[in-house]
């Protein structure tokens, strides 16, 4: 389904750039609306559309405008492919590297009040290290105006060789070309990508429907389902104590509770000797004392 929307986007763009931006031109120029839909693929589907979509307008433009004999083919692709170098979501192999880096150097940010201002102005980089990629909306609208840029550059490098002096009329008309561009970009967006299906929601029903079948779950599903043990209360592991076996040991070796209190071992009580009585020994000694006063 995507290469035919992507697709069907592509044809779309080339028959409003090509139909109906001539009678929109501001100040003798029109909009790239080619170098936008790239951009908006490159966000939207990635790296491998955005050389596909890059190649196929290529070739859409080679076959109905053949002034140029191979620049349209070699162009486009080749201007699509290096800007998704940098705008297309970031792989999760990159990701993971970037979470690491970000981890490994967050001791060093803790010490950033001791460092000098030299060594804070060499630990400014330029490129992004956040794992996180920006915002899509605001990458289409970068990726489209380096797009519309390197194309326009390359243009004007064509008719400098070609022996046309370029002036200041040839790069205000540049100008011009980037900000209709990013305007036009603006506005096409959010249908273009409503459109490739990047604005989906589950419906209402859907969502009851997964609320009710988690709640239909049975609660000995969910037990089994739990991560951390059933805590055994304080009258279960008194019980096990006088039966001489811990449960918890029991609930550990993996025996389930009501086993491990049955099975638990009886411990046989020591006999305890029967303590001396005050009261004889004090009669004992009342008895010795008046045997001793008798006379013989």
């Amino acid at each position: 389904m995507r290469p035919v929307r992507a697709a069907a986007l592509i044809l779309l763009f080339y028959l409003i750039q090509t139909c109906v931006m001539p009678y929109l031109k501001v100040g003798g120029v029109m909009p790239n609306l080619l170098m936008v839909v790239i951009a908006i693929l490159t966000v939207s589907y990635g790296k491998k559309y955005a050389f596909v979509s890059g190649a196929l307008v290529g070739i859409i433009l080679e076959s109905m405008a053949s002034s140029l004999r191979l620049f349209y083919v070699l162009v486009y692709p080749s201007l699509a492919l290096v800007a998704a170098q940098a705008f297309a979501d970031m792989s999760d192999v990159k990701r993971e590297m970037r979470r690491i880096s970000r981890a490994d150097s967050q001791p060093e940010s803790a010490t950033g009040a001791n460092k000098t201002l030299w060594q804070r102005v060499r630990a400014i980089r330029l490129t992004r290290t956040s794992p996180d990629d920006l915002n899509p909306h605001l990458r289409i609208l970068l990726n489209a105006l380096l797009l519309t840029a390197s194309y326009e550059v390359l243009m004007l490098v064509y008719v400098a060789l070609d022996g046309v002096p370029v002036g200041f009329g040839h790069i205000w008309r540049v100008l011009i070309t980037l900000a209709y561009t990013g305007f036009a970009a603006l506005l096409v967006m959010l249908p273009a990508r409503a459109f490739l299906g990047m604005y989906r929601r589950r419906s209402r029903s859907a969502r009851d429907g997964r609320l009710d079948e988690i709640h239909s779950v049975p609660e000995d599903v969910l037990l089994d389902m739990a991560v951390v043990a059933d805590m055994p209360d304080d009258m279960a592991l008194t019980r096990a104590a006088l039966r001489g076996k811990d449960r918890t040991d029991a609930i550990m070796d993996g025996e389930p509770p009501e086993t491990a209190v049955e099975n638990a071992e009886i411990a046989p009580l020591e006999p305890q000797e029967n303590p001396p009585d005050p009261q004889g020994e004090e009669e004992t000694k009342h008895d010795g004392h008046d045997g001793q006063n008798e006379p013989g």
